[in-house]
């Protein structure tokens, strides 16, 4: 039986997002005014005009980039795991075959990832839904922890994709 799932998640923005997402437009209009009134009166008022545009662009630019979307495919036991961001560019992350996990399990604060591990966090930032961790040994990226935040669907075809020793642990 062949396995097809797609989910997306958005990641709710933190604190420090917050925090970037005001820095970024308060650079903007200051660079674009500085520039603005520097080059003002000057036979270069045109560029100035044209450079705090692209300022002002360059900050739009930055200020989208902090939308982020994980897009979850699984495909007869494979999961991939997509970054998208602001709707414009997609990046995979991770394919992970699931019958070579070594662990599984709901993340708490006892999940523990090591220096030569390497973390995939995929998930979507919101206290409200339960995120999942599943520990692979990668073939590119070594011993990896893939945190994400499964739907119940998805969350139950995981789980019959994982080994028999992982599918029964609670």
């Amino acid at each position: 039986m062949e396995i097809f799932k797609e989910q997306l998640v958005t990641k709710l923005p933190d604190k420090h997002d917050q925090i970037r997402k005001v820095l970024i437009i308060l650079a903007s209009i200051s660079l674009a005014i500085l520039i603005f009134v520097l080059l003002m009166g000057t036979a270069f008022a045109a560029i100035g005009l044209v450079l705090a545009g692209l300022a002002l662009y360059g900050g739009y630019y930055l200020l989208t980039a902090q939308m982020i979307e994980y897009e979850y495919i699984l495909t007869n036991g494979e999961i991939d795991i997509d970054k998208i961001v602001a709707r414009r560019s997609r990046k995979r992350l991770a394919t992970i075959k699931l019958n070579t996990a070594k662990e599984f399990g709901e993340v708490d604060v006892n999940l523990k990832v090591s220096d030569n591990e390497t973390l995939v966090k995929a998930d979507a930032n919101d206290p409200e839904q339960k995120d999942y961790y599943v520990r692979v040994n990668h073939k590119s990226l070594g011993e990896t922890v893939l945190v994400f935040t499964p739907s119940e669907e998805m969350l139950e075809l995981v789980k019959e994709s994982l080994p028999r020793t992982l599918r029964y642990r609670r």
